[in-house]
């Protein structure tokens, strides 16, 4: 990630951190507030990451359309290099955190808290902590109504990629039903996430646009917007397959 040659890097690094949060939000019920202190820290680093990996995701992206947008592709270029400057200096701002005293300390607080951790609760199980937070989703996706937001449809996004991380770490217990559970919550997130690159997407596009890159502008907004479409059309079943792994796993 330091190296900045592979995208790849900073994706797993941010998954790292949001996975940690994830986990620790799950077990909380668990451990209590043992690791508050570890979290507000994560949550820190997590909002570092955020725009440069966002915008590695959207060049991508862009750059995989720049193809088939012949003959407007010039001003397809032109937003897709405003965004490369943008990503440079997020990437300025990322690398010069991890070089502070305050990176250092969140991976020894790692060190030092970790091993130490003891449940406060012993009526607490991983497996009671994966359905509660299934259950969230659940009732998430119930209050969508037949024309759900995009804000609500992130916030969607959210409770299962929350739910999904606690039933793999309930799954280091209780096995396959768990982690099949994970695989299905898992495309769910996928799919709900495309949908939310896709606002993202026409969103900074929009804003990028200058006359001369208007028409290939126009032409990414429509294909994002057939992203969005497919995306919503596709979430029913794909929370079907969700309510039935959960029934064999609870």
């Amino acid at each position: 990630m330091r190296d900045g040659t592979d995208p790849e890097a900073l994706h797993q690094f941010r998954v790292a951190t949001r996975r940690s949060r994830a986990l620790i939000r799950a077990s909380r019920p668990l451990v209590r507030d043992q690791l508050a202190a570890l979290d507000r820290e994560l949550r820190w680093l997590g909002g570092l990451t955020g725009p440069a990996r966002d915008l590695d995701v959207l060049i991508e992206h862009l750059r995989g359309l720049l193809q088939e947008l012949e003959p407007d592709r010039e001003g397809a270029e032109a937003i897709v290099g405003a965004l490369e400057h943008e990503r440079l200096r997020e990437r300025e701002t990322l690398l010069a955190a991890i070089e502070t005293a305050r990176y250092r300390d969140l991976l020894a607080r790692f060190g030092e808290t970790v091993p130490t951790l003891s449940a406060s609760d012993g009526d607490a199980s991983l497996t009671r902590l994966a359905r509660r937070e299934l259950e969230r989703l659940q009732a998430a996706y119930d209050d969508l109504g037949p024309s759900p937001s995009d804000e609500d449809l992130h916030e969607l996004r959210i409770r299962a990629k929350q739910a999904r991380y606690a039933a793999e770490l309930a799954a280091t217990a209780a096995g396959r039903p768990l982690e099949e559970l994970a695989a299905a919550l898992s495309d769910v997130q996928d799919l709900v996430g495309a949908h939310q690159d896709a606002v993202v997407a026409e969103e900074r596009v929009r804003e990028l646009a200058t006359e001369e890159s208007r028409l290939a502008a126009g032409r990414i907004v429509e294909h994002e917007r057939g992203i969005r479409r497919e995306a919503r059309a596709k979430l029913p079943n794909a929370m079907r397959r969700v309510e039935r792994r959960a029934a064999r796993a609870f």
